[in-house]
């Protein structure tokens, strides 16, 4: 079940993530164009999408798409640690639409947390949610899955925030 959950979590903020690149695609143009990657907005807006349907059809039925979603975890790894790696001065990783989040160790551990727990799901013939549950146990999953969502937001976007203010008064 803590597979399940973790994997539930990183799904919810994949979707959101692609939410956001299509509203505002230009941190994340602007990531990828740092990093030497084909960039544009109709890109950026087109991973966007990618990652809605994924996240929307790996948590509606699981299957192939949980292993899509953890091969754009691992992909998403991958480009941040080659950032960090590199020492690019990008100001966004382009995941939460906003230009003060750049890529960080925590970006790379939750990528590959998510990205793990996500090829784990299959080898195990788990899905995502488990749709049968009792409609009182499914309300309680899904609603501590919006929770870690947020959670996840607050870990990724505003932790490094705060540390950079700490450490820089």
């Amino acid at each position: 079940m803590v597979a399940q959950a973790v994997a539930t979590i990183a799904l919810g903020v994949l979707g959101a993530s692609g939410i956001v690149k299509l509203i505002d695609p230009d941190p994340t143009t602007g990531a990828m164009s740092t990093v030497g990657l084909p960039a544009s907005n109709t890109l950026s807006r087109l991973l966007g999408i990618v990652e809605i349907v994924v996240a929307v059809i790996a948590l509606a039925a699981g299957g192939l798409a949980v292993i899509a979603a953890a091969g754009l975890y691992a992909a998403f790894a991958v480009f941040t640690v080659a950032a960090l790696r590199l020492e690019l001065p990008i100001q966004s990783c382009g995941c939460f639409g906003r230009d003060d989040t750049p890529p960080t160790i925590l970006h790379v551990a939750y990528n590959s947390g998510a990205a793990a727990a996500l090829f784990t799901l299959p080898v195990l013939g788990l899905a995502p949610i488990e749709w049968g549950l009792a409609p009182l146990e499914l309300a309680l999953f899904v609603g501590f899955a919006a929770v870690g969502v947020y959670a996840s937001y607050l870990l990724l976007a505003t932790l490094p925030q705060l540390l950079g203010l700490a450490r820089n008064p």
